[in-house]
């Protein structure tokens, strides 16, 4: 899908006279690409976002949510839709922002962008492949279980007033609009795609910026030597060294056998691996534009401890 964007990164690559597989080669290959690809994914998102807006009963939806009973069904049904969606920490915001936009329970919204980055279909098929199903089964459970947790915990803190007034639509703003004519709706959906991408632009830009250097620039196994230890403070240890790091799941469960076979226990990797991919500097800056300092503390606290939590049971396990 996005062998256009590979394209256009080597070749810029290669016009600056880099090598792409390392060093500042490798940093601005990422840094091209992602650009492309997060630009395209917010600017779709965010469109089709605002079409559903206006075809469906959202006030309706967003009302049954709210209500207990809907609201506990909607936990697992946010957090099952972000296993199924194959994306980074920072490809899940565009769609997170489009549930704020809507004005869904703010719970909700954070079960999907917790478990969006830990659990989709390819590396789950990996990690059962490498250390088969029921490891796979169970880190999917756990995943999804954390983005529960975490959405419940962010509704009890009543996140919603932890975000930047003006940085979502009224409540009801656009949610109980006459049905109006095509023409229209495609109109409003890219101004409101338009005025997403302006807002998080400069924080977008930052973001790809940090991501690109540690992507360059951080060897892959700078850490492996911390890790190897069984004390339980190992696993905190690890969490807190993954979380500045930018990495997909997909591309953790190779990561995961390398540190495993180099003597790693299976639950330190996983914290580290899992607080990697679950909540990064590059995802926090993207999101600052729409939250407080403290929403984005209050997050990441969740997010870190849930994955260390994870990492102390794997670690338990015969």
């Amino acid at each position: 899908m996005w062998t256009w964007a590979e394209r256009t990164a080597d070749h810029a690559t290669r016009l600056a006279g880099l090598d792409a597989a390392r060093g500042a080669g490798a940093a601005l290959h990422f840094f091209v690409y992602d650009l492309q690809k997060i630009v395209v994914l917010i600017a779709v998102v965010a469109f089709v976002m605002a079409l559903v807006r206006g075809a469906l009963p959202l006030a309706r939806l967003r009302r049954g949510i709210e209500g207990r009973r809907g609201r506990l069904l909607g936990y697992p049904a946010a957090a099952a839709f972000g296993a199924l969606t194959p994306f980074c920490s920072c490809s899940s915001v565009p769609i997170f922002l489009g549930f704020v936009q809507a004005r869904f329970p703010i719970g909700v919204a954070f079960a999907f962008l917790i478990t969006s980055p830990l659990v989709n279909e390819i590396a789950v098929a990996l990690m059962a492949a490498i250390f088969g199903w029921k490891l796979a089964l169970a880190y999917t459970a756990a995943g999804i279980g954390l983005g529960i947790a975490g959405g419940l915990a962010l509704t009890l803190l009543r996140a919603d007033r932890w975000l930047i007034p003006g940085a979502v639509a009224p409540l009801d703003e656009g949610l109980e609009e006459p049905p109006r004519g095509w023409p229209a709706r495609l109109r409003d959906a890219a101004g409101t795609s338009l005025s997403i991408l302006r807002t998080i632009a400069p924080w977008l830009l930052v973001a790809l910026a940090l991501g690109a250097g540690l992507h360059g620039f951080v060897p892959a196994g700078f850490f492996e030597d911390w890790l190897a230890g069984t004390a339980a403070w190992t696993v905190p240890l690890a969490t807190l060294a993954g979380f500045p790091l930018y990495v997909s799941a997909n591309a953790t469960v190779p990561l995961l056998e390398a540190f495993v076979t180099k003597g790693v226990p299976l639950g330190t990797a996983l914290a580290f691996l899992l607080s990697a991919v679950g909540v990064s500097l590059p995802e926090l800056v993207m999101l600052r534009g729409v939250m407080t300092v403290r929403l984005l503390v209050a997050f990441s606290a969740i997010v870190l401890a849930g994955t260390t939590i994870i990492g102390w049971l794997f670690n338990a396990l015969p």
